[in-house]
């Protein structure tokens, strides 16, 4: 557990805060789950220059303490600080109050902060998060530390002038291929608001998602530094082959494999933020329009309710010949040789993609967008 105290006093402040406040993700490796509310603060140290707007927010890190002071000041010097003279003026300030109840110190860092008893900017808007947090060093509450001061002698008040700031949402980015990402889109905007993330869509140039690697991605996914600065997850299709660690380590954001179909799409929404209530298995209609579609006779359709699965001759499923559950399904089957997979999964998938759609399929052909 992490408090950061936040400050600004150039520009818009409450924007500068709102920014500081969306990139608070690192790339997935921090998670804000509280904000003060915003205090306007007399500058201490140098008096001539703007008052202050102050906050304080709670958070959840798996960086050690000096990669997390590497980061915040990354986040400072994108926001336009430039170092200056000590207690001057600033676009955004990001300062480690407490980290877990760690007592630390080297030449580029002190936690807890050194300077922070004695700050109202910095105790009032903390109490708020943590009036009962025991200062490691002092054995002393936060609320206790605050009543040691007068904040009206502070110059520090609470600002209301305009709204407080919130925790914004976990921002994700879906990467799929061109056929699945408007059905992706589809699918997740009749969620809207009930997602609980955010989120965006690219689509590589690859028309079948399942053909994607790792390298592909890292050769084709061009990522702006906003999207560097203020993702939380980027998703890849689960049938991505190769070294996610490398995929992250050349991102700077978290990486995870995603779903493959509508069932399994479901079910990881459930798990993120139990978003799903309705289910959109293939029913046995929607297979026959497919099976209608398909101009090859000797391909079949079948499902389990949740898995859609070809057949021409041999097997074709969703998960490409080497998953270990598909193999079972080979052997209940009496299948040996799962050949013409890939060539058969594209072609449903575009069946699949016109029955949701209502674009005509034909075989061999693209579908007609």
């Amino acid at each position: 557990m992490v408090y950061l105290a936040l400050g600004a006093n150039l520009g818009n402040r409450r924007e500068n805060l709102a920014k500081a406040l969306d990139r608070l993700r690192l790339g997935g490796k921090l998670r804000v789950s509280a904000v003060s509310g915003l205090y306007q603060t007399r500058p201490v140290g140098y008096a001539n220059q703007p008052d202050f707007l102050n906050m304080v927010v709670k958070a959840e890190t798996e960086l050690a303490p000096l990669p997390l002071l590497v980061a915040l000041k990354q986040i400072e010097a994108d926001l336009g600080r430039e170092a200056t003279f000590r207690n001057g003026p600033r676009p955004i300030d990001i300062d480690i109050i407490f980290y877990n109840d760690l007592i630390f110190e080297d030449e580029q860092l002190q936690i807890p902060h050194p300077r922070m008893r004695g700050r109202g900017f910095v105790l009032a808007p903390l109490t708020e998060l943590a009036p009962g947090y025991l200062h490691p060093g002092y054995s002393l509450t936060v609320e206790n530390l605050l009543h040691e001061l007068d904040l009206e002698q502070e110059g520090v008040e609470l600002y209301t002038a305009e709204p407080p700031l919130v925790i914004p949402l976990p921002r994700f980015l879906f990467v799929t291929g061109q056929l699945a990402a408007p059905w992706l889109a589809e699918y997740l905007a009749e969620y809207g608001p009930k997602l609980g993330f955010e989120y965006q869509i690219v689509a590589l140039e690859i028309e079948v998602a399942a053909f994607m690697t790792t390298r592909y991605i890292t050769d084709h996914l061009k990522l702006t530094d906003e999207q560097r600065a203020t993702l939380d997850l980027i998703i890849v299709p689960g049938f991505a082959k190769g070294d996610l660690a490398q995929l992250e380590s050349i991102t700077g954001i978290k990486i995870e494999l995603g779903p493959t179909d509508l069932a399994e799409l479901e079910a990881w929404l459930e798990r993120r933020v139990g978003a799903a209530e309705h289910h959109h298995f293939y029913n046995e209609t929607q297979l026959r329009g497919m099976q209608a579609r398909l101009t090859d006779p000797n391909i079949r359709i079948y499902t389990d309710g949740q898995k859609i699965y070809a057949f021409n001759n041999q097997i074709f499923a969703l998960g490409g010949p080497d998953d270990l559950e598909i193999r079972g399904i080979f052997r209940q089957l009496k299948i040996d040789n799962p050949s013409h997979a890939f060539y058969l999964g594209r072609e449903l998938y575009k069946a699949a993609l016109s029955v949701r759609l209502g674009k005509a399929y034909h075989q061999d052909r693209e579908l007609e967008w």
